[in-house]
């Protein structure tokens, strides 16, 4: 089995960013007020312009998408499903396997008075698996297009997960994944896993295919079988955009059921941090320095690096330009500055070059008045 291009125009994007603020809705019954979440960038149009909301976090917790405006989308955002079909020889389709919590994790924003992430995920969804959750998304699909999406009558008795150690694959190295099946029934299974990879940008949108692998996997009863996929850096290293994200999706039949497995795992490769160092007193006037390290990941030669290093109230924006850096070595910068306001402040440095992206470093310098 294989994913049909042409009729997968939804996409879960890796992150997305938007706003929240505070107002009343004079508009929309009492209660609707406080919180609205409004996304100039949205992945699709309202209307026919890119514009979304002000919609009430209120109604999108509580599954009311009738209220306006473009309810219904954000709560999409943080609650869908991902719902997998199989086109029958009749051209029909049959639903087969949901993801019931695929979408809307770790909603985040800036903690006050730190850099830290404050978790406001459950001020726009119940806890996963509630009765208030379950409540929630009823009343929501009531207004949708496909009331009827969650019947799956198909037994199920063999699962298939994909798990990651850590922060996962590295760049520069061989992509790992384990891949978990679980055979909870009292009988023997057999099936074989269909697995690709493919590299994605951000949004969710493919590129293409890198890498195609069949897995026989035969299962005692009750037993659960792990399976290390490998997709070696060669078959990734000149085909990754952005923020080098790859999908792998996996499928496969259960031969004695017929029951059908379908997953997908999206990631990313790890590229490093800048390192920096502040170097000295901070204090207005006075000159300091930083130290900024870097250490190429690649198993080859990176060609043009450019650093660029700026800091509201230390520098304005500038481009350091070091040239090429061989395979595994490291490159240390040291830069003076003159900081020219006092407070809490952030120096931030970023690498640039063809082969390597997403590669940046912050540090915080508290700078004292004279």
């Amino acid at each position: 089995m294989e994913p049909l291009d042409h009729l997968n125009s939804d996409s879960v994007w890796n992150f997305h960013v938007w706003n929240d603020c505070w107002m009343s809705r004079p508009d929309l019954p009492p209660g609707m007020g406080g919180w609205q979440a409004l996304d100039s960038t949205p992945q699709e149009t309202s209307q026919g312009t890119f514009r979304c909301g002000p919609a009430s976090v209120t109604a999108i917790r509580t599954g009311q998408v009738y209220h306006k405006y473009d309810t219904p989308f954000v709560f999409a955002e943080v609650n869908s499903d991902k719902i997998y079909w199989q086109r029958n020889l009749d051209g029909t389709f049959t639903q087969i396997h949901s993801e019931k919590k695929a979408v809307g994790h770790f909603i985040s924003t800036k903690a006050v008075g730190s850099d830290e992430r404050a978790d406001i995920t459950h001020l726009y969804k119940h806890t996963e698996e509630s009765e208030e959750e379950r409540i929630a998304v009823e009343t929501a699909s009531r207004y949708g297009t496909r009331p009827d999406v969650y019947s799956t009558p198909m037994a199920k008795d063999v699962s298939v997960e994909v798990k990651m150690e850590g922060e996962g694959p590295r760049m520069g190295e061989d992509a790992q994944l384990t891949i978990v099946v679980t055979n909870l029934s009292s009988q023997p299974r057999r099936t074989t896993l269909h697995s690709q990879v493919a590299v994605m940008y951000y949004t969710g949108v493919l590129k293409g295919t890198v890498q195609k692998n069949k897995l026989p996997v035969e299962l005692m009863p009750n037993e659960v079988k792990t399976i290390q996929w490998v997709l070696p850096y060669q078959s990734y290293q000149n085909q990754l955009v952005d923020q080098a994200a790859l999908m792998l999706t996996l499928s496969g039949r259960v031969s004695e059921t017929q029951q059908v497995l379908a997953t997908q795992t999206n990631f990313r490769l790890r590229t490093p941090d800048l390192n920096i160092e502040p170097e000295g007193d901070a204090v207005v006037g006075k000159e300091m320095a930083a130290k900024i390290t870097f250490t190429n990941p690649l198993p080859h030669k990176l060609r043009g690096v450019v650093f660029r290093v700026e800091g509201l109230g230390l520098q304005k924006v500038r481009e350091v330009v070091v040239g090429d850096v061989g395979s595994h070595s490291t490159v240390t910068l040291t830069e003076h500055f003159i900081p020219t306001q006092a407070g809490p402040r952030k120096l931030v440095a970023a690498l640039d070059c063809k082969q390597l992206t997403q590669v940046h470093g912050v540090a915080d310098i508290d700078v004292q008045s004279q």
